[in-house]
């Protein structure tokens, strides 16, 4: 008799434990929308605190992730300068070019030489004012830590749910299932206590 009554109490904290961590694991998107009962209102801790969730994350994600000098390295870089040389040279040629086509074909190709020996040292003074301007404008223009929380608040709490549980799914079936056991490991120690201390 002793050990169906410990059996019992085992199972019934274990699931006691099991539907208090599943129902808190809901609790953190469900309901959407505020419920009143009474004087309470209840509403899923993200919905209720989404502003503020976004906001952090957007945050954290532009000070430890994602920043603008990382932004800055990843679009510009020394193959940047040389494709950038590239492009300009053969523009101004193909530009005077038009221009000359008139000259002898030896004049034409020292023309074209003298362009390409100027562009070789002109490009990257021109090059490190053409940066600067786009990493000033990177960091005046873009506010990678508002881009995230408007990218978050634009989700809909639904599409925003179905993400997270699929990102970390595992992991939160994983705690509902560490509540079925150690609602039973505590069921047990009552149990004993119960049975044979009580």
């Amino acid at each position: 008799m002793n050990l169906v009554k410990i059996l019992l109490i085992v199972v019934t904290s274990g699931l006691i434990g099991y539907i208090t961590n599943v129902l808190a694991i809901k609790s953190l998107f469900r309901p959407l929308d505020p419920v009143k009962l009474g004087p309470f209102t209840f509403q899923g801790l993200i919905p209720k605190r989404r502003l503020e969730v976004s906001s952090s994350i957007g945050k954290t994600v532009a000070q430890e992730l994602l920043s603008e000098d990382d932004l800055i390295s990843q679009l510009i870089s020394k193959e940047d300068e040389d494709r950038f040389r590239e492009i300009l040279t053969v523009k101004i040629q193909q530009m005077v070019l038009g221009k000359i086509a008139f000259l002898p074909s030896p004049i034409r190709n020292r023309i074209m030489e003298a362009i390409e020996e100027k562009m070789d040292k002109e490009v990257p003074q021109l090059f490190e004012e053409v940066t600067t301007l786009a990493e000033d404008h990177i960091r005046n223009k873009v506010n990678i830590g508002a881009l995230v929380e408007e990218k978050i608040n634009a989700f809909d709490l639904e599409t925003l749910e179905s993400l997270t549980l699929e990102i970390a799914g595992k992991e939160l079936r994983a705690i509902e299932w560490l509540g079925m056991v150690m609602g039973a490991g505590i069921g047990l120690i009552q149990g004993l206590i119960m049975t044979y201390l009580g």
